[in-house]
C-alpha cells in the first residue's frame, strides 16, 4: 500500500466515496465510458488500483455509483425546489421546471457525464440498474405532482405515470438540446415550453392520459 493509499484509507468513508466519485466523473468527462479505465481513475484520484479493487468489483460498479451520486444530487435539488414552492400543484410543477433549467443542471460538463452514463447503459448491467433506479425516481416525482394536479382538477382515471413519461421526455429533450447548443433557446424559454405542456394538459390534453373505463 502506498503512502497516498494509507492517507486515503484514513479518510471518513463518505469522503473516500466522494473522492473516488469525483475522480470517476472527471475521467468520464475527459475520456468517455470506454476510455475511462480503472488505471486512469486511480491516477486522477491518486490511489493504487488495488485500493479501488478493494472497494469495488470493477469499473462498472464504480461508474454506477457515480451515476447514482450525480442523480441523487439532481433529485435533491428538484425536491428542494418543490418543497419550497407554494402548495398548489401548478406552483410545484413550475418550481420543478425552474430548477430543471438552473445554471447547475445546464452545466456543459454535467452533460458530458450524462452522455457517458447513457452510452454505458446498454453495455453494463450495474449501470443499467442505476439508470432504471434514477429515472424511476425522477418519473415518480413528476407523477406525484401531476397526480396532485389531477385531483385538484377532478380528472377521473388520470394516468399520472404515463403523463410523467411524456413530460420527462420533453424535459430530457430540452435539456439535451440546451447542452449541445445553448443558443437554441434560453433557460426561460425552456421553462416556458414546459409550462405550455401543462397549459395544454389543463385545456383538454388530459384526455390523452385518461385510462379506458374499467382499467386501473
Amino acid at each position: 500500500m502506498t503512502t497516498q493509499d494509507v492517507r486515503y484509507s484514513r479518510l471518513d468513508p463518505e469522503l473516500r466515496k466522494a473522492h473516488l466519485i469525483e475522480a470517476t466523473l472527471v475521467c468520464l468527462k475527459r475520456h468517455g465510458f470506454q476510455g475511462a479505465s480503472i488505471r486512469k481513475i486511480c491516477a486522477e484520484a491518486g490511489v493504487s488500483v488495488g485500493l479501488i479493487n478493494h472497494h469495488y468489483a470493477g469499473k462498472d460498479e464504480l461508474v454506477a455509483e457515480a451515476y447514482l451520486a450525480v442523480t441523487g444530487r439532481v433529485m435533491g435539488m428538484l425536491r428542494e425546489a418543490i418543497d419550497a414552492a407554494q402548495p398548489s400543484p401548478r406552483a410545484r410543477l413550475s418550481a420543478f421546471f425552474q430548477a430543471s433549467f438552473c445554471a447547475e443542471l445546464l452545466d456543459p460538463q454535467l452533460l458530458e457525464a450524462w452522455l457517458a452514463f447513457w452510452g454505458a447503459v446498454k453495455t453494463a448491467q450495474a449501470i443499467n440498474q442505476a439508470h432504471d433506479h434514477s429515472y424511476g425516481e425522477y418519473r415518480a416525482i413528476l407523477a406525484k405532482v401531476l397526480g396532485e394536479l389531477a385531483a385538484e382538477e377532478g380528472w377521473q382515471g388520470f394516468d399520472g405515470e404515463l403523463a410523467a413519461i411524456s413530460l420527462s421526455a420533453l424535459l430530457d429533450g430540452l435539456w439535451l438540446e440546451s447542452g449541445l447548443n445553448p443558443s437554441t433557446f434560453t433557460p426561460e424559454q425552456g421553462v416556458q415550453i414546459c409550462e405550455a405542456w401543462v397549459d395544454g394538459l389543463q385545456a383538454g390534453g388530459v384526455q390523452r392520459f385518461l385510462r379506458p373505463v374499467g382499467v386501473r
